[in-house]
């Protein structure tokens, strides 16, 4: 299922709670966070950065408490998924473009809403949950409009119910 919206609409958020109900149910959950607007998490001159100028494809950085892996190329999400095979579910923040995802969408507005409203969309929420004027709007869309704290049950069983199997 994938989280998307503007940016500051409240798709994080969502996602954290969806986190918490769903590991509340006992699945092992992973999250993939498009981030279109940076060219790299990798900090330049450090050991790292530097590996990468080199020519190293692949770098894996190993401090105390984690595992950073970095992949000098863009991956789809079909090449991402098989490191989250031992999950029960992924979570994706973005990848609005992905036309056959479930989607959450995640608006301030119902205009904000129509930007990223297609087919696959399965409930609103967001920050637009706020406004009883722009629920109302976003009403005509005729999909569930869900709070992701108060509404949280429903939009983990949406998540149950449109997952799509991604194992092979």
């Amino acid at each position: 299922m994938a989280v998307v919206g503007g940016k500051h609409s409240g798709k994080t958020t969502v996602i954290e709670h969806l986190i918490a109900e769903l590991k509340s149910r006992g699945y092992r959950l992973g999250t993939i966070k498009e981030m279109v607007r940076i060219p790299t998490l990798d900090t330049p001159a450090t050991e790292t950065d530097r590996y990468a100028k080199a020519g190293a494809e692949i770098i894996a950085a190993v401090p105390k408490e984690e595992t950073v892996v970095f992949i000098k190329k863009r991956l789809s999400i079909k090449e991402i998924i098989p490191h989250f095979e031992s999950l029960d579910y992924v979570l994706l923040e973005g990848f609005e473009s992905e036309k056959n995802l479930p989607k959450i969408i995640a608006s301030k507005t119902a205009d904000e809403a129509t930007e990223y409203f297609d087919g696959s969309v399965k409930a609103i929420s967001g920050l637009i949950v706020k406004s009883n004027e722009e629920k109302a709007k976003a009403a005509n869309f005729h999909v569930p409009i869900l709070n992701s704290q108060t509404d949280i049950t429903a939009l983990a069983d949406l998540v149950e119910e449109n997952a799509l199997e991604l194992r092979a």
